[in-house]
């Protein structure tokens, strides 16, 4: 069964660790994350020793990362911070989206791949997502000639066949970062019918969760 999320409604205190080098660019974040709860702790990093470091010691409940501070090794770092801190979920944060890295990223136990061209208000929104349970990345950026795409002029193959044009519908609204809810408005269905989509479809494409669908999905051709 697809699993209720925990809604970040309930989350009175957030504690994030915001690991970039460059000041000017968490001097901008910051202000974007007390939107987060009533309550926001941010601890900070500027190098990878200093990040790992601190995801050990503070128990974060978020941790934001860039992959070029000092010390990283692009986006194979993610497995470290995966181990340090295994229930926490780990997001990138970068200036170039790059297809493969988001795959990898996907494969890693990455739960997001943020870009930092995208507006403060999106910022928000999929850490929001994130802080809930369900995976946020940048799918659009990842469609054939880096553009968004309609899932539905796309016919994957494999596993992807038997899926119905109803469940490519809602896979291709959960790439898009959005979550059960949002999904039934979408479409105009319950939670519980959206609920009953996602159990047909991991079982159909072989997916355990939710950001395994994501990544199947990307790489099969279907975007937000």
């Amino acid at each position: 069964m697809v699993a209720e999320e925990p809604s970040i409604e309930t989350m009175q205190t957030v504690r994030v660790l915001l690991a970039d080098d460059h000041a000017l660019l968490r001097d901008g974040i910051r202000p974007f994350l007390t939107d987060l709860a009533e309550q926001v702790d941010i601890v900070e990093a500027v190098d990878f020793d200093g990040a790992l470091a601190l995801a050990t010691e503070t128990t974060p409940d978020l941790v934001l990362l860039d992959l070029k501070m000092p010390g990283m090794a692009g986006v194979e770092t993610v497995s470290a911070f995966r181990k340090a801190c295994p229930n926490v979920p780990v997001v990138i944060i970068t200036g170039q989206v790059v297809r493969d890295d988001v795959l990898r990223a996907m494969e890693l136990g990455a739960s997001g791949y943020l870009p930092k061209s995208m507006s403060g208000t999106s910022f928000v929104h999929a850490l929001r997502l994130i802080l809930s349970g369900q995976p946020y990345f940048s799918a659009h950026l990842l469609g054939p000639g880096g553009g968004e795409t309609d899932a539905s002029n796309h016919a994957p193959g494999g596993r992807f066949a038997d899926l119905t044009n109803r469940e490519v519908q809602v896979l291709s609204l959960l790439v898009r970062g959005e979550s059960n809810k949002e999904i039934g408005l979408h479409l105009g269905l319950t939670e519980i019918t959206v609920k009953s989509h996602m159990r047909s479809i991991f079982k159909k494409i072989g997916a355990a969760n939710r950001t395994q669908a994501v990544a199947m999905a990307i790489q099969h051709g279907i975007s937000g």
